[in-house]
């Protein structure tokens, strides 16, 4: 599973952002009071037989769609509720516009549905989901990484519950690596040393590949290097831009320093996962900055040229920083305020999400657990590289928890990409990002 969505080059990139950006705008129109529309129902397993809804794409292993036997274990351990699957549309944007839709319009199914981390304070101000936290014990979030609840949560509330965890990894050419005697690096510095030293000896056209277009996924790297190097897209308040403060300068001045230096491919503003994955994956480039998903295709020997020689590790800090920041993606479960079955939700909810759930699930796709005890622990861990290598990460969320996400993703990477692709000098493209940021958080149109 690929997190952020994204399917097409730079065009399409732009187009989805209007999509999203109307979305939003749709979503701001119907914002509620937030009165509990659920009030008397009762949270308890249901005695009688019921059937909820939960509405969600595919996910998993290609051959083992997990809705299917998740749903079958766990009707057969509470025989009183029945599960309905709802098929999501795989894009993310048309997804939330048709449960944004449904659920304003009083539906009461989905009764659950998956949605993308970036939605919660989307949904949250828009009415169209429950504050989950209001109906689980007071500890129950303590067991998730502080900045995957953050992505979770909106104004003191949380309304996801994490169902899985995306982040991104830095992938390497192991066998270079060991070749020229080289450690995997851990940090920024090291890839660009490393890189110049393996384009030198003509082992390699390119040094690191990444996500540059115009798209959400430049905000996710570039939450990535501006977190990194001590800094931020949103102060702690989430009230203010920072975007353009000393920490971030730096960064986006490395960024666009690899990309002059030619350690990166000529067109990697134009890149998204595909085509920086591509880059990797046929001999190109040393170095490959993408989510959990590139790893399987990487070592597919009908998919890759370097099958066999990709080494995993987490994401690098800068000199002097202590911060292996990786941005959360992945999916949350949330409640429909509409739903006329609040106990049976909340047992498929948090059961499918659980301890157990979550180690079953690690071991039958391969996928990063949510759950701190599970991922960090050692049996999970040798299930592959990529979940080996995730503990190490230092998780960063991006600002989502502001109902104005959309529009200040916008904001970050329509500018930035201005910087790599060359038409903007960092500062003035920073500077006209703080002011974009600033817009959309006073509700005003970018």
């Amino acid at each position: 599973m690929r997190s952020p969505s994204a399917d097409g080059p730079p065009r399409r990139g732009l187009q989805k952002a209007a999509l999203a950006l109307a979305v939003t705008t749709v979503l701001a129109g119907c914002a509620t009071d937030h009165a509990d529309p659920v009030a008397g129902q009762s949270t308890d397993v249901p005695d009688e037989p019921v059937t909820i809804t939960w509405q969600a794409a595919p996910f998993g292993n290609r051959g083992d769609d997990a809705r299917v036997w998740l749903v079958e274990e766990f009707e057969r351990l509470h025989p009183t509720i029945e599960v309905e699957v709802v098929s999501a549309p795989t894009n993310v944007d048309t997804n939330r516009a048709g449960l944004s839709t449904q659920i304003m319009g009083g539906s009461s199914t989905p009764d659950i549905y998956n949605g993308d981390v970036a939605w919660s304070a989307q949904m949250a101000d828009a009415g169209l989901a429950l504050p989950v936290d209001e109906y689980l014990p007071d500890d129950y979030f303590d067991g998730f990484d502080p900045a995957v609840v953050e992505a979770a949560s909106y104004e003191g509330r949380t309304y996801g519950v994490p169902l899985t965890l995306d982040q991104s990894f830095l992938y390497y050419r192991a066998d270079l690596l060991e070749e020229h005697g080289l450690e995997p690096p851990t940090t920024w510095e090291e890839v660009a040393e490393q890189s110049r030293l393996l384009i030198d000896e003509g082992e390699v056209d390119h040094g690191l590949a990444y996500q540059g277009a115009a798209y959400e996924g430049l905000t996710a790297v570039t939450n990535e290097f501006v977190s990194a190097a001590g800094g931020g897209i949103l102060d702690d308040d989430l009230e203010s831009p920072v975007i353009d403060e000393a920490p971030a300068h730096e960064a986006v001045e490395f960024m666009h320093g690899l990309d002059e230096e030619g350690l990166t491919p000529a067109g990697v503003s134009t890149f998204e996962e595909p085509e920086s994955l591509q880059s990797f994956t046929n001999g190109r480039s040393a170095f490959l900055r993408n989510w959990a998903y590139a790893h399987a295709t990487a070592e597919d020997p009908e998919m890759s040229e370097i099958a066999g020689d990709v080494g995993v590790t987490a994401m690098p800090a800068f000199e002097g920083q202590d911060t292996r920041a990786s941005s959360v993606g992945g999916w949350n479960v949330y409640l429909n305020p509409h739903t006329q079955n609040l106990g049976a939700s909340l047992a498929f909810l948090t059961w499918i999400t659980s301890p157990e759930i979550q180690s079953e699930t690690a071991e039958r796709s391969s996928t990063v657990p949510t759950l701190d005890s599970v991922r960090e622990s050692e049996e999970i861990r040798a299930l592959s590289p990529v979940i080996d290598a995730a503990p190490d990460n230092d998780l960063v969320s991006r600002p989502t928890s502001t109902p104005h996400y959309t529009q200040v993703s916008q904001a970050v990477f329509s500018n930035v990409n201005a910087v790599l692709s060359g038409t903007e000098e960092t500062g003035d493209a920073l500077g006209e990002a703080r002011g974009a940021v600033q817009s959309a958080l006073d509700g005003r149109s970018l």
